[in-house]
């Protein structure tokens, strides 16, 4: 467990508010990923909100790119297309940050997890410092990062203004329907920040 770096995400978490995508738009796949890095960032590498800013118009140019900023602007982004826009926006990120990010999957397909099983998983990343950026399947249906926890819940760094969830309410298996959040293996992944970028 990298102390410094867990500490530094808990700090960013009670010090910074994330940003906050328009109460009428579906981007929150992009906030979640510029949540994710503003909270990497702290405290060494602060990111002014004009840096933001600008890299929120690059991700929105990719998307113009790639023909998907209607639908997404409407619908989202599901995890296969999210995980395209994230490859051709990571340079981006990277080159603004000032640091490389890494991003590991944190769950294989195991459906038979139990809940817990699920919140210690991702508690464990968090306690490393790596924000956890995923999709909240079922009843939020929205893109987020957990960048904390406490003894029943998963702590959200949101751009929809959602404070936290569950850590019962967790599910990797779509027949459970007892669950309110459905988390799918190839939409959770755990944000790492490595050595600074090269100048």
């Amino acid at each position: 467990m990298s102390e410094a770096a867990a500490l530094a995400l808990m700090e960013a978490r009670q010090a910074l508010r994330p940003f906050r995508q328009g109460r009428l738009d579906s981007l929150c796949g992009v906030y979640a990923i510029l949540n994710a890095v503003y909270l990497l960032a702290y405290p060494g590498k602060q990111m002014h909100p004009a840096a933001m800013k600008a890299l929120f118009r690059r991700g929105v140019t990719i998307l113009s790119r790639q023909r998907h900023l209607p639908f997404t602007l409407s619908w989202g982004l599901d995890p296969e297309p999210w995980n395209r826009f994230f490859k051709l926006f990571l340079p981006e990120v990277e080159a603004e940050a000032g640091f490389r990010i890494r991003r590991r999957r944190v769950f294989e397909a195991r459906p038979g997890l139990m809940p817990w099983e699920v919140a210690r998983t991702i508690r464990s990343h968090v306690d490393q410092g790596h924000p956890v950026v995923l999709i909240l399947g079922g009843a939020y249906d929205h893109w987020t990062v957990i960048a904390g926890h406490s003894d029943h819940r998963l702590h959200l760094f949101d751009s929809y203004g959602y404070c936290w969830i569950s850590k019962r309410s967790l599910t990797l298996d779509q027949h459970l329907h007892n669950r309110a959040h459905l988390l799918m293996p190839e939409a959770t992944w755990a944000f790492e920040r490595l050595s600074d970028a090269p100048a």
